[in-house]
């Protein structure tokens, strides 16, 4: 059968049958399972190539998914809408990981392989593939005849080893701001109203785990939304551990960190974090004016629509 995500034709996928469910082994997905429902509706579908790279993410950064009727749509709600300068630095860092030491050559097969940029097609990544070439960031002695299946020899240069430490630090190439928070109902205010706005009118998109639905390990995704991210919002309203793990996580990494708290908790905040310069505020439009005050004075306006 063919891979019914990625439509990649019967020679390239092995399937097995267990109950209900089959589990894929697909050279451009990687593995997975899926429902008989899910193989039936994706059966209507054209190639998902989001989801394919999401499956190929998956494989990589934990293990096979699994995919079901009640997921497919789910997981679409969740999936990023990577620009052309960011799925260069996705497909950058996919190679970093296949790459034991610097100088080795790391073998792609752009058939298979372009859902490692999260690229729709052939041809849009070997524009992603060109593009870091130009800028120096990678080496390719010559691209083979895209008629005939072929495969490539990259090598990440010292310029890219360079801006791979430098996006490592940062989310220097995103307009997202992850947020830490507690969630409990108390709370929904200061996020409707002060944090998501504050955001959003500086020209960034706040981004919260608990909003937005994933599939993912909620720590691996937690840790790959920070390192994602322009910056942080760690407001420790409620004296939440998570909220501290996650914004020192950020400070290790070199992410900037607008620290928030309520003026009736700011008494119990960490004796380890009383040094840094934390928004008090009493209401939830006092602290969205706050809020969007500091960021354009510290970061400056994003260019999100």
């Amino acid at each position: 059968m063919e891979c019914p995500i990625c439509k990649l034709d019967a020679k390239h996928v092995k399937a097995i049958q267990i109950g209900d469910r089959q589990d894929v082994e697909c050279a451009r997905c990687g593995k997975y399972s899926i429902s008989g429902t899910a193989v039936a509706i994706s059966g209507t579908r054209l190639p998902d190539h989001r989801l394919s790279a999401w499956i190929r993410s998956q494989n990589e950064a934990a293990s096979p998914p699994s995919v079901s009727s009640a997921t497919l749509d789910e997981v679409h709600k969740g999936l990023p809408a990577y620009r052309v300068s960011e799925k260069q630095l996705v497909f950058l860092r996919a190679l970093e990981r296949r790459t034991p030491y610097p100088g080795r050559k790391v073998h792609i097969v752009p058939e298979f392989d372009f859902p490692l940029a999260w690229c729709t097609a052939v041809e849009e990544f070997e524009y992603i593939i060109r593009a870091l070439m130009a800028r120096s960031f990678l080496s390719l002695e010559q691209f083979s005849d895209p008629k005939d299946s072929f495969s490539l020899e990259l090598t990440i240069t010292p310029a890219g080893w360079e801006f791979l430490d430098e996006s490592n630090k940062a989310g220097t190439m995103t307009n997202q701001v992850f947020v830490a928070m507690s969630f409990a109902a108390e709370m929904k205010a200061a996020w409707k109203i002060g944090i998501e706005p504050a955001i959003r009118k500086s020209r960034f998109q706040p981004y919260r785990i608990d909003v937005e639905p994933h599939l993912d390990r909620i720590d691996n995704k937690i840790i790959t939304e920070i390192k994602n991210s322009r910056f942080v919002v760690a407001d420790v309203t409620m004296q939440r551990p998570g909220v501290y793990f996650e914004a020192g996580f950020a400070i290790g990494l070199g992410i900037p960190v607008f620290w928030c708290v309520r003026e009736d908790d700011l008494k119990n905040v960490h004796f380890d974090t009383r040094q840094y310069n934390h928004i008090v505020w009493k209401t939830e439009q006092e602290l969205a004016e706050q809020l969007q005050t500091f960021i354009s004075a510290i970061v400056g306006r994003g260019t999100a629509a």
